[in-house]
């Protein structure tokens, strides 16, 4: 890799140019003089703000970057994936997650979006290119995401070693900075616990057996710790409130067997959803992040969310009133008239009771 920082310092050099040139190497045809080019354009992206050249050139820059992840060998598409711009990459993750949550035609597809989701959480230095480290937003959608789609494979079958690695660095995760890192990896091992990948059946001489016993025994001491962190003085205090009860959670339905319980009002009347799992939990949240604002709507009237929820509907909440009106035949009408006129009835002579108490 060329030394791209020694040039940007020289102060004779034409900046734009050089980056100019680095694109227009991007439509050749040999790959080495693509993957040349790549190099240096992720090498300047992560050491300089370029943000102007970015905006300038963005659709030829953006074409040219999907071109190389579509067509390019390993290499190049891995330069490809980390030239694009941070801030855009939990909005693809995220999506990478919803689409195989609903997409995945079985296991083995889940398995490599997962896969795909875990190397943003915990990249990996590969052909010579260097890890890229990414911020705390990023780690936090891409452990969002990949936690969302790990609860549609709660039947999956897989080495119990498998787990280890995962669990090892989600426990590395819980120890990061960011409270919200943490929170996100706490979460993750709430799930792990649910779909008990820490039950591990012991054998002799088994060392698995040992090694998750002593994973979980240290998990269990980073969520107790991270449910009472201190507030000391001085030190940063942002989500510190939302961390230690986020872990407060995760605690007692670790160590207490305590379910996950809230509720969700869906509609004026009674469609209510009734959390009481994690899973559910995570799936929810997600969801409802995902679609914001047009979340309610979607929970009341799309079949979809009623299947991956497993909630009713109010039949008289199932239509908007206006087409209620539009659709009510006249014995409809005569019975519901006849409903309207009993309930007055009740409700005078319940209010007649209470005078007669009253007085």
């Amino acid at each position: 890799m060329s030394d791209f920082t020694s040039v940007h310092i020289n102060e004779d050099f034409t900046f734009d140019s050089s980056l100019d040139e680095l694109v227009d190497n991007l439509y050749a045809k040999r790959s080495i003089t693509r993957e040349n080019a790549l190099v240096e354009l992720v090498d300047a992206f992560e050491s300089s703000n370029l943000l102007s050249f970015v905006e300038n050139q963005c659709a030829t820059i953006s074409y040219l970057l999907i071109n190389s992840i579509k067509k390019g060998m390993t290499r190049e598409t891995n330069l490809a994936c980390r030239a694009i711009d941070q801030s855009k990459i939990p909005a693809v993750v995220k999506c990478i997650g919803l689409l195989a949550f609903l997409g995945a035609n079985d296991l083995d597809e889940s398995k490599v979006a997962l896969e795909v989701i875990w190397k943003i959480i915990q990249p990996k230095s590969e052909n010579n290119v260097t890890t890229v480290k990414y911020e705390p937003p990023v780690v936090v959608a891409a452990i969002t995401a990949w936690t969302f789609l790990l609860t549609t494979i709660s039947t999956w079958r897989i080495n119990q070693e498998n787990w280890t690695k995962y669990i090892s660095y989600l426990s590395n995760l819980l120890e990061a900075n960011d409270r919200t890192v943490r929170m996100a990896a706490g979460e993750a091992i709430a799930l792990f616990f649910e779909l008990k990948l820490f039950d591990v059946k012991p054998a002799e001489e088994d060392s698995e057996y040992s090694q998750m016993q002593n994973m979980r025994a240290k998990v269990t001491a980073q969520i107790d710790a991270l449910s009472c962190e201190a507030s000391h003085k001085g030190a940063n205090k942002k989500n510190l409130s939302a961390q230690r009860e986020h872990f407060h959670k995760i605690w007692d339905y670790v160590m207490n067997g305590e379910n996950i319980k809230e509720i969700v009002k869906l509609s004026s009347r009674r469609n209510i959803l009734w959390i009481s799992s994690w899973t559910e939990l995570i799936q929810l949240n997600f969801i409802r992040h995902f679609l914001r604002k047009g979340f309610l709507q979607h929970a009341q009237y799309n079949p979809l969310m009623r299947e991956i929820f497993k909630f009713g509907v109010d039949k008289k909440e199932d239509l908007p009133k206006r087409v209620k009106k539009i659709h009510r035949s006249e014995s409809e009408r005569k019975l519901y008239m006849q409903m309207k006129k009993e309930r007055a009835i009740a409700q005078a002579r319940k209010q007649s009771f209470f005078n007669d108490l009253m007085y």
